[in-house]
């Protein structure tokens, strides 16, 4: 029986960020099916991701630095009407190419299905244009909404998030299948009478795998990527920086041997640096700058602690790194805990305290680093009968059951 085929159009792409796509073309095969990406490829990229590179073919559009740097060369008219049409974000360059990929493609072989994938809107407009241009189903993947960022814009920022969400869902509704990173996104989608499955982000078993036992030599809190200082953004580090301010002052705690790592970007730094100031803990702090993404695994696994940083509200975000965290089954402390479905996966995963008060993660803290001294390890306790569900093979099966369902409804009709 032949594979059937997916296009997937998206904003990124591996070895550029949106693992999420690249994790599902590393396991596609495996349920016959097929695919081809076609994404812009920003030449400042950062190529973080490139362990997830060559699955799927991948057809590029190409923007150079000159580019960027002129905000991909948009005139004055497509920056004004971006405002009221924030799809026209990317040049009209970048949307004519991408669809003339499109069509060649499809051109040359038999599509079942398009999947697009997006941060907040583009290109949402191509694959629709696209769909109903040769009458192949699609299936909208967001990644993120506008609606999760509660923090209040500018007048013009405003105008431009309406607008947005406004574009999207014009879209979303003429789409055959929506699927969301969170039950929260489905609460705030379902206002407008959109209908949504969630597939969460995961982690890839064969690279976050649980860690066999081993003695480390210092107590290690471990804390991978950005930092954020405005308020109401969240990913802040003071409230752990306090608690340990009180252990250290209680003699409870000795920097000798206990650390708080960060592998992270240089601002992030500078943030996490004036705030140990503050509190006084400089002499517990490391920073490094960010690694390769090959080696985060062992990082984690080398964990006594691994930091969790939020907001602490329900806002619907499932960072991916909190599922690579499950997977390595290294003890979570999350900061703070955000009455959401992060809060309820660590209760129901048991892996670790999603705070809510500076004394419980004092207690936690305290609780894990006494028992790295007492046995050179922490233990998580995870509930891996749990946990598996977030794999990304769990969750490409996930993808393809919807790529199915989607094409029998659709045949069904035509």
């Amino acid at each position: 029986m032949q594979d059937k085929n997916v296009l997937i159009i998206t904003d990124l792409f591996p070895p550029s960020f949106a693992p999420r796509m690249g994790y599902l073309a590393k396991y596609l095969a495996g349920h016959s099916w097929k695919g081809t990406a076609i994404a812009p490829l920003y030449e400042s990229e950062q190529k973080v991701f490139g362990l997830l590179s060559g699955y799927i073919n991948t057809k590029r559009i190409v923007i150079s630095k000159q580019d960027e740097q002129k905000k991909y060369k948009r005139s004055t008219i497509q920056k004004a009407l971006s405002l009221f049409f924030p799809d026209l974000e990317s040049t009209w360059r970048l949307n004519r190419e991408m669809i003339q990929q499109c069509k060649e493609l499809i051109k040359n072989e038999h599509v079942d299905i398009i999947l697009c994938s997006t941060y907040r809107l583009f290109p949402l407009n191509i694959a629709c244009k696209i769909a109903k241009m040769y009458d192949i189903p699609w299936i909208a993947d967001l990644r993120d909404i506008y609606e999760q960022y509660p923090v209040k814009w500018s007048f013009l920022m405003e105008l431009y998030k309406k607008s947005g969400i406004r574009r999207r869902n014009i879209f979303l509704k003429k789409a055959n299948a929506i699927t969301v990173v969170s039950k929260r996104h489905t609460e705030l989608l379902s206002r407008y009478k959109l209908k949504t499955q969630v597939i969460y982000n995961g982690f890839d078993s064969d690279l976050f795998f649980p860690s066999t036992f081993h003695q480390l030599d210092k107590f290690r809190i471990v804390y991978t990527g950005m930092i954020f200082s405005k308020s109401g953004v969240g990913r802040d580090p003071s409230p752990l920086f306090s608690a340990i301010q009180k252990l250290h002052n209680n003699g409870e705690i000795d920097p000798q041997n206990c650390r708080i790592q960060f592998y992270t970007n240089s601002k992030s730094q500078e943030i996490v640096n004036r705030s140990a100031e503050k509190h006084d803990v400089l002499d517990f702090i490391d920073c490094f700058e960010y690694v390769s993404f090959s080696e985060v695994p062992k990082i984690l696994a080398d964990s006594s602690v691994l930091l969790l940083l939020l907001q602490g509200r329900n806002t619907g975000i499932m960072t991916t790194k909190f599922f690579e965290y499950l997977g390595v089954q290294r003890p979570v402390l999350c900061v703070w805990g955000d009455d959401g479905e992060i809060m309820e996966i660590m209760n129901h995963s048991n892996a670790g305290l999603a705070a809510k008060t500076e004394e419980e993660i004092q207690q936690f803290v305290k609780m894990k680093y006494d028992e790295w001294m007492e046995t050179g390890y922490t233990n998580s306790g995870i509930d891996w009968n749990y946990v598996k569900q977030f794999s990304r093979k769990d969750q490409a099966k996930q993808f393809v059951d919807i790529f199915d369902s989607v094409l029998k409804q659709f045949n069904k009709k035509t």
